[in-house]
């Protein structure tokens, strides 16, 4: 299984992800229509990508009444029926990231679909804020760059 990567500490907040990602799926640059949406903590210094993280057992599929909401189980994401969803919102007050909205002209939810597994917002992220990978590797970089970061002496306190 794959899974995105963010890495807050290397956003820039340029939001060329928002970008790429409404175009690709509504031909539009429309950062509204984002699946992903980058939140500037301005107390922190910090820009943040926010996507959905395809949990194991989601919270907006399982509030959702009509069953739009749904894992895809050949590609390991969250998927909404458009034509079975009815644009009540309770997979949004569900989902405990905020990851999930709705298409007000159309009146249906969407959520981020990794865009069948070669996610647009990576390779528009110029800057490395944005990875995607096995979960194997994910796990492996990250366990590198903890060990460098405490063999330079950071270690966050």
């Amino acid at each position: 299984m794959s899974v995105l990567v963010v890495d807050p500490s290397k956003c820039t907040a340029c939001r060329a992800c928002e970008l790429v990602c409404s175009f690709t799926h509504e031909g539009a640059f429309v950062p509204r229509l984002s699946r992903i949406r980058v939140v500037r903590l301005v107390d922190r210094g910090l820009n943040v990508p926010i996507v959905c993280v395809h949990c194991a057992r989601p919270a907006c599929v399982e509030a959702c009444p009509t069953g739009a909401a749904h894992i895809d189980r050949n590609m390991g994401v969250v998927r909404i029926n458009e034509d079975e969803c009815t644009g009540c919102g309770e997979c949004i007050k569900a989902c405990p990231f905020g990851a999930v909205d709705i298409d007000a002209k159309k009146g249906v939810a969407f959520v981020c679909d990794l865009c069948g597994g070669e996610p647009a917002c990576v390779a528009s992220c110029i800057h490395g804020a944005l990875a995607f990978g096995r979960v194997e590797s994910v796990a492996q970089r990250k366990r590198r760059a903890t060990a460098e970061s405490y063999a330079l002496g950071d270690q966050g306190g």
